[in-house]
């Protein structure tokens, strides 16, 4: 049987849940998947964990290969090294403490064959203590609002899991994820992505999104993580000066937020200016800029006001 689709698994630090993980992907009721894991030199018993319910699961097993990290490379290495083995027409990524319905896979794809998008975003429900609960249906906005929903930040989560991606937007964007970019390494797939792909919807819950794991990547930031935000947004400046020869407002809006973040993480400025490279264009977010880079209390309460105010605009 050819496999259509391929479900990729970055695994680090999740014995508490990568069981459960694994048997929601082998109970889809979808059958040409194939399963790729890959194991950041997790240091407990994850791996061990995956073996045993791939055991239970023999009509899966033969379509399931686990790859090896030489060593702990963070899960931006781990995302390109999983994407680079993709075969399939079409991929998804699921998040290791994370769980699927088991419709997920089908009605991702009977969507896509519905439409020929290259992307199909699905609704998800917030999964906490083995329960599914809210319910957070994808984005309805036309492409132009949306992708301006996406470049703002804050308004859209930059998700990368609870979709169905063809294989070809692997070519479109080639370097989706980036070594050392493990800390908004979505915002960097994202924000690319919107600019170049068509997207289509369903509203179908495919995806239980964890929230009680405290060991989350999402959960510890830390100043590391933050110099990774600034490399992933200049990542995306770099990837719309080449494609357009400017930049749109709502991307500025975004970019400024990573000027936001320093004060909060105690980052001196000068840091996001030297790794970023951002010359603002737009006359508000010259003004912004200029802003953000004073040093009195009074004006980053006002920078911070007026920021909140143009990015809701």
């Amino acid at each position: 049987m050819k496999m259509t689709v391929t479900i990729l698994v970055p695994v680090f630090g999740v014995e508490k849940y990568i069981g459960e993980c694994a048997e929601s992907l082998f109970r889809q009721n979808y059958t040409e998947i194939e399963y790729i894991f890959c194991n950041d030199c997790t240091p407990d018993g994850s791996i061990g964990a995956l073996s045993e319910v791939i055991e239970r699961y023999p009509n899966r097993k033969e379509h399931v290969r686990i790859l090896h990290n030489e060593t702990n490379k963070g899960v931006g290495y781990t995302r390109n090294h999983l994407v680079s083995e993709v075969k399939t027409d079409y991929f998804l990524f699921v998040d290791s403490d994370d769980v699927l319905p088991p419709n997920a896979v089908s009605a991702l794809v009977n969507k896509m064959h519905e439409t020929d998008t290259d992307i199909v975003d699905g609704a998800y429900a917030i999964y906490k203590d083995g329960n599914a609960g809210k319910k957070v249906k994808p984005s309805h906005d036309d492409p132009s609002k949306y992708l301006d929903k996406v470049l703002c930040q804050n308004m859209i989560l930059p998700r990368i899991w609870g979709r169905l991606y063809k294989a070809s937007v692997l070519q479109m964007v080639k370097d989706l994820f980036i070594e050392g970019i493990d800390y908004a390494e979505d915002i960097c797939a994202t924000s690319r992505l919107a600019c170049v792909t068509s997207r289509s919807w369903t509203d179908e819950v495919v995806y239980y999104y964890r929230t009680d794991n405290i060991n989350s990547y999402t959960r510890n930031i830390t100043k590391k993580n933050i110099l990774s935000y600034f490399n992933a947004m200049a990542v995306v400046l770099s990837f719309y000066h080449q494609r357009k020869g400017h930049l749109p407002m709502s991307l500025e809006i975004g970019v400024l937020n990573a000027f936001r973040e320093c004060g909060r993480a105690r980052i001196d400025i000068r840091k996001a200016d030297e790794i970023i490279g951002y010359i603002p264009e737009h006359f508000m977010a010259q003004f912004l800029y200029w802003l953000f880079h004073r040093k009195s209390k009074a004006v980053l309460i006002f920078a911070d006001y007026l920021y909140r105010l143009v990015r809701a605009i």
